[in-house]
């Protein structure tokens, strides 16, 4: 007997946590966002390269742009897009942080929102290739159980808030394991 279809996903580990978690219903939705916020994380570290975000940091923080000319920044932007070459999430960064800067927003707050809207983006395809696996590997039922568990996740999720926690430094890796006795399955009333 298979351990479920998360055990054959092609994907990062992170994901294959994230769709064992959404498609178990002992896992309430918070958990299932924090485990899909550890999926986006995965994502960012491994497809958009520290050049690129070490680039768009000094763009947005008025480096060489100290009055925040749009046109300065644009220009900038345009410079450094041969950075996000070959990985979809730092292209969709590049768009995202470019749109921020046509419209005069060049502030870090404006950089959070770019990187989350590319997170969300990236996510959003990351759930549909699961819910792909799982149509295959599973029944139709299963896949739109997970779908809707991680769509749920994902909607808890705010760009800006999801954008400064993937720019920040890693922090110390918490375990998903619960350990403790207190620490188990969150008992809802029915």
């Amino acid at each position: 007997m298979s351990d479920g279809p998360h055990r054959s996903l092609p994907m990062r580990p992170a994901w294959r946590r994230l769709s064992k978690r959404a498609d178990n219903a002992s896992y309430d939705v918070t958990e299932v966002a924090d485990a899909l916020h550890r999926a986006a994380r995965s994502d960012f570290r491994n497809e958009v390269s520290p050049a690129l975000v070490a680039a768009l940091i000094k763009i947005f923080s008025g480096e060489n742009n100290s009055l925040g000319i749009r046109e300065i920044a644009v220009d900038q932007l345009r410079s450094i897009k041969p950075l996000a070459a070959g990985s979809v999430f730092g292209t969709r960064l590049h768009e995202w942080a470019t749109l921020a800067a046509d419209e005069g927003r060049l502030t870090r707050v404006a950089l959070d929102a770019a990187v989350g809207n590319a997170a969300k983006e990236s996510t959003f395809n990351g759930i549909r290739q699961v819910t792909e696996h799982y149509l295959r590997k599973s029944s139709e039922r299963r896949a739109d159980k997970v779908s809707a568990r991680l769509r749920d996740a994902a909607t808890k999720l705010d760009s800006r808030d999801l954008g400064a926690r993937l720019l920040a430094p890693s922090q110390q890796r918490r375990s998903m394991r619960r350990t403790g006795v207190d620490e188990g399955v969150a008992l809802h009333a029915q």
